[in-house]
């Protein structure tokens, strides 16, 4: 079977957010984070979430 890649709407509504946030921390004049710890948790936590949106599905085996 071929593999299936799912899509979590929970953590897509995490991720949008965070996305949004991780924006408005970011000074795109210089190139740095504004808060460089609120931005390392925010880069974190929005790969995790998107990680997890895009998870594949496992097969199920057959009994």
């Amino acid at each position: 079977m071929k593999d299936k890649i799912g899509f979590n709407i929970g953590f897509a509504i995490i991720a949008f957010p965070i996305g949004l946030g991780l924006l408005r921390e970011f000074d795109f004049h210089n190139f740095v984070f504004r808060n460089p710890a609120l931005g390392f948790i925010y880069l974190t936590t929005f790969i995790f979430s998107l990680f997890m949106t895009f998870k594949k599905k496992k097969d199920e085996t057959e009994k």
